[in-house]
């Protein structure tokens, strides 16, 4: 996999995603020493142009050419990156200069993440669907090391941690070029704008006329409202609750979630041929995670808990199922528009779900989440499983 430099693109670009997720609340919490509502605060900022600025960035990528939207826009989030580092080192915590950081960190990478996603179907002569699969290998190897790497903190304090995180986004962009080179011959793809005239594609009309892919984006909306919120809320709250001791070994779970996704999803790439019914399957593993989330108010240690949340690790590979099947389905010429679409439904609602599913607790108090979430879940499934939309998905 990681032969293909669009992989190693790909992955050194999650690399340096997983490792800002790390480096920015260890900056605030332990490096500034911000308060519970200065985090909250900073942590909707930098997510706050995903709500905006993705669908634009899409648009970009499909006017101008995914590659030179790509290359500028991770270039410019490495100089971010780097400056903030520098200033920090300078002059310590500035909260405007911090408030700026978020903005152009979140602007920078909700432009840079629709657009490397559009070279996903035609990265390998494999099928669009075998190498979404493969992505999502890259992707969740990547996260682990990611958070990994967020360990060398300590030592690395923020000029360093800063610094190798911008580090990570130019290699990144090096790999991409590289892929241009070895698959063309030329340093990138021109726009197909650039082309021949692009026809209009509504995004109403396309997901009128391409029922499937509408239902695709109706389960990203659903992992992004449900699912995800549940690894920022309610596995750090249930630990809290019934296993505090091991309050300081809790990256432990998130590290047992990667391990399951990669296994996971690295089996089903390297079988990817051999799958006949994947949007079957993929409602299989949010069926199994709803009931998997249930099962976790049982454990009776916390070595039981990281086991559980390990096996519900997989749930990323029902996502890795369908995906390549929404890029194949997507027109060219609206690509980027219709990814950056699919992506403001995971990361905007699970931006809402985040907060939401935090006053639910707060209110109603973790198991009885844990159980609402697991039957909101169930529900989901039962409606898009009578859709019939997905069970009919074949490998493209």
């Amino acid at each position: 996999m990681f032969r293909s430099p669009f992989f190693r693109a790909y992955g050194f670009w999650h690399w340096g995603e997983g490792l800002q997720t790390v480096l920015f609340t260890w900056y605030m919490t332990f490096h500034a020493g911000l308060s519970a509502v200065q985090i909250g605060f900073y942590q909707a900022l930098v997510l706050s142009p995903f709500l905006i600025f993705t669908i634009a960035g899409g648009a970009l990528s499909d006017r101008i050419g995914a590659g030179r939207s790509y290359r500028w826009s991770t270039l410019c989030f490495a100089l971010v990156l780097a400056g903030y580092g520098m200033a920090d080192h300078l002059g310590g915590f500035l909260p405007g200069a911090f408030f700026a950081y978020c903005l152009a960190a979140g602007i920078t990478s909700a432009i840079s993440n629709p657009a490397i996603d559009t070279f996903i179907p035609q990265a390998t002569p494999r099928s669009a669907q075998a190498n979404a699969l493969m992505a999502a290998t890259a992707h969740n190897i990547a996260k682990l090391a990611g958070t990994l790497s967020g360990l060398l903190l300590p030592w690395l304090l923020a000029l360093g941690g800063f610094g190798l995180n911008a580090l990570l986004m130019g290699v990144s962009v090096l790999m991409l070029r590289l892929h241009f080179r070895a698959k063309l011959g030329v340093s990138e793809p021109r726009p197909v704008a650039a082309r021949s005239k692009p026809q209009r594609i509504g995004i109403l009309q396309h997901y009128r006329t391409c029922p499937e892919n509408f239902d695709i984006l109706l389960s990203s909306a659903m992992l992004g409202l449900l699912i995800v919120p549940v690894g920022y809320i309610l596995w750090p709250l249930l630990l809290r609750e019934r296993f505090p001791d091991a309050g300081g070994w809790m990256a432990l779970l998130f590290i047992s979630s990667w391990v399951g996704a990669i296994a996971v999803t690295g089996v089903a790439g390297r079988y990817a041929a051999h799958l006949r019914h994947p949007g079957w399957l993929a409602l299989l593993v949010w069926l199994v995670w709803a009931v998997l989330l249930g099962l976790l108010l049982l454990a009776q240690s916390f070595w039981q808990m990281c086991l559980v949340t390990m096996v519900m690790g997989g749930a990323k590979l029902g996502k890795a199922l369908v995906y390549g099947r929404y890029l194949h389905n997507s027109p060219a010429p609206a690509r980027g528009v219709l990814i950056a679409v699919e992506q403001t439904a995971f990361w905007g609602l699970a931006t809402l779900g985040t907060f939401a599913m935090g006053a639910m607790v707060e209110h109603l108090g973790v198991e009885t989440v844990v159980l609402t979430v697991s039957m909101a879940v169930v529900c989901c499934v039962a409606v898009l499983a009578a859709r019939r939309q997905l069970s009919r998905i074949e490998m493209a």
